[in-house]
């Protein structure tokens, strides 16, 4: 995760949202403002009027050494966009646009809808915003299924070798297989030697341990165990439908 520096303290970011502070504007006419520094260094602030539908966005780039510009935006037009070092008006909308993603996560839509979609904030910001989600999604899913290399013993990929499945049993994954055979031969002494109930049992059983697995303890499912018990079940009913 990375982290922001802000006025001497340490804030959090995650990979879908800037941790903003607020404060009162001190600049006459505007209401309130958002400001964060970025992990890259680059200073970003968002004052705003509700009122008066009038939002000021105001950037130091770090790449630049920091230097000041800034763009009044009103009733969703640009009316003013201004370098401060410099003093040149307008041409600097590849500035407001680089950072597009980080004006887009100001945790007050009200503000962001000020901007418009002006230097693709609405739309752009949406889109990479939904990017980093799902990188985020995609590497948890990763840190559940696959196991890290230092953990594997394997460096640059996959070398060949069978994945050793057996070392993943836990003790409740070994009880989970008792309790499907208690189940299943229950099921089958129950109605008279039935391999058709002995299937059904045993290939639901196979599906809700799985499931239990998933939501209920919070970790990947041992897909062996899933699968064994779906495939026995179905064998068992396929030979009782046909045999009997």
């Amino acid at each position: 995760m990375a982290r922001i520096r802000q006025t001497g303290a340490t804030i959090i970011e995650n990979p879908a949202r800037f941790s903003w502070k607020r404060r009162p504007s001190e600049i006459r006419g505007y209401q309130r403002a958002y400001y964060v520094t970025t992990e890259d260094g680059d200073y970003v602030r968002v004052d705003y009027n509700l009122r008066d539908k009038r939002v000021r966005l105001y950037v130091e780039l770090a790449e630049e050494g920091g230097s000041p510009y800034y763009s009044v935006i009103v009733n969703g037009r640009i009316t003013t966009e201004k370098s401060e070092s410099s003093g040149r008006t307008f041409g600097f909308a590849s500035k407001f646009q680089s950072l597009a993603d980080i004006f887009y996560q100001i945790p007050n839509r009200d503000v962001v809808k000020l901007m418009g979609n002006n230097y693709g904030i609405g739309a752009s910001g949406r889109k990479k915003v939904d990017r980093a989600q799902r990188r985020k999604e995609l590497e948890e899913t990763k840190k559940r299924y696959f196991k890290p290399e230092e953990e594997t013993g394997v460096k640059g990929g996959y070398d060949g070798e069978p994945i050793n499945i057996i070392s993943r049993v836990t003790l409740s994954d070994f009880m989970d297989i008792v309790i499907g055979f208690v189940l299943s031969a229950a099921a089958f002494l129950y109605f008279q030697y039935s391999f058709i109930a002995l299937g059904v049992i045993s290939a639901f059983y196979g599906i809700i341990i799985g499931l239990v697995d998933l939501f209920f303890r919070s970790r990947s499912p041992l897909f062996i165990k899933v699968i064994f018990f779906i495939l026995v079940g179905g064998a068992a009913y396929i030979y009782g439908y046909f045999m009997y």
